[in-house]
């Protein structure tokens, strides 16, 4: 289950991006189980990506473990672009999970 954990969304509605990918306009969604926070991507004509952001990626941004909530939201807040910029990398050099959805990682980051 997903859960809506970004309910003071600040980014911009919706960015282009280097590679011509558009995140959509609605907040990322956190989901505790797999511990991943997600979002789409998408181009013009064509259908949306999901793409995810494994919590490991985020604690080895800020080089530490055990965020709350809201520490999450400021991270992926700050590093939005490098982690839409990653995903539209991996979803153009066809990188993307046998089911089509892309994830970021630790390593990507």
């Amino acid at each position: 289950m997903r859960l809506a954990l970004l309910t003071k969304w600040r980014g911009p509605e919706m960015s282009i991006g280097p590679e011509g990918l558009y995140m959509d306009a609605s907040p990322p969604s956190w989901d505790p189980e797999a511990k991943t926070f997600s979002f789409f991507l998408h181009k013009r004509d064509r259908d949306r990506v999901l793409c995810m952001v494994a919590l490991d990626a985020l604690e080895n941004a800020v080089q530490s473990s055990d965020l709350s909530g809201p520490a999450l939201i400021r991270i992926f807040d700050a590093h939005r672009q490098m982690i839409e910029l990653r995903a539209a990398q991996k979803l153009n050099a066809g990188l993307a999970d046998s089911n089509g959805s892309v994830l970021v990682g630790a390593v990507d980051i």
